[in-house]
């Protein structure tokens, strides 16, 4: 500060200098700014402070009016959207955990260790554990889009609980997202989409559209012969029901739909075509993941502009 206040003073006029008038107020001006950005910090240091949004038996209730959750999330009050008698499958319990842990490192590393600054889109975001994982992960804004009204309703209640202001849900078609409506993103979430598209190509080069830097892509895929040619393999699903066990996942297949499942080298073609000359696979290292994970037929990969 005194060297800021020096400066000035050397440029300033003689008789100015000698009255000491200036230095003065230059240093009054330096203690005002700095009460000010003092209370600035202790202002944002209470609004992360505050209390959640909502009360214990509010979230409760919430909780199991919206149950079952795709993602087990933790709330405020010890609670957790991962209730056993009202979930349907083991990897409610699991999925967004071990998912965290094996995709995470690899992406961290490469975005200089934290999601600071970064805007991240999930696409088919569910009730957006991944999302929020972004957003405690330093993600400036996080948007993300589901077709299904019940997991977008799951995930703004969660934001709610959480009171986290820069996530962001809305039920959208990826082919209706524009940059000219939602902007860009240096990050795309791609987490059990690619497999369920009737239109894969078109889709990914959409979202390729709005993604500047990163995408990520867990899928599964379907087994073939090492080294043989990208092959999508269409396969027919029957409408799911309410009562269904897979309905944390699959309230969008309300009807019979068409899909195409992808080999390894046709998900790896397919993100070169769309523009990333850099993929890699993360590799199923950590444990606790699905069997599919080490059986390969469930395979994640990092793809990168250059």
């Amino acid at each position: 500060m005194q060297r800021w206040v020096n400066g000035i003073m050397a440029h300033s006029n003689p008789s100015i200098q000698q009255s000491g008038h200036l230095e003065t107020l230059l240093w009054r001006f330096y203690e005002n700014r700095l009460r000010s950005h003092q209370k600035g910090k202790h202002c944002h240091r209470l609004r992360k402070a505050e209390g959640p949004a909502m009360t214990e038996q509010e979230m409760r209730d919430e909780i199991r009016r919206l149950a079952p959750f795709r993602h087990a999330v933790d709330l405020p009050y010890g609670l957790s959207t991962y209730v056993p008698e009202l979930n349907r499958r083991e990897t409610e319990r699991t999925r967004l955990s071990n998912l965290v842990k094996h995709v995470w490192p690899s992406l961290l590393q490469i975005c200089g260790g934290s999601f600071h600054g970064q805007r991240i889109l999930d696409v088919g975001c569910n009730c957006g554990g991944f999302s929020f994982g972004a957003a405690k992960s330093g993600a400036e804004y996080v948007l993300g889009i589901d077709v299904v009204d019940r997991y977008v309703e799951q995930a703004n209640f969660i934001k709610r609980a959480l009171a986290l202001q820069q996530v962001e849900f809305k039920k959208m078609l990826i082919e209706d997202l524009d940059e000219a409506i939602v902007g860009h993103f240096d990050i795309t979430f791609c987490f059990g989409i690619l497999y369920n598209l009737e239109n894969p190509v078109l889709a990914m080069k959409k979202l390729s559209s709005v993604t500047r830097r990163i995408m990520v892509v867990d899928t599964d895929v379907a087994q073939t012969a090492i080294g043989e040619s990208p092959i999508w393999r269409m396969n027919f699903r029957d409408p799911d029901t309410p009562e269904s066990p897979s309905i944390s996942t699959s309230l969008w297949r309300m009807k019979r739909v068409c899909q195409f499942e992808p080999n390894a080298h046709a998900v790896n073609e397919l993100l070169n075509f769309i523009g990333f000359s850099n993929v890699m696979p993360i590799e199923p290292v950590v444990e606790g993941l699905e069997k599919r994970y080490y059986r390969g037929k469930r395979k994640t990969w990092l793809a990168r502009r250059e």
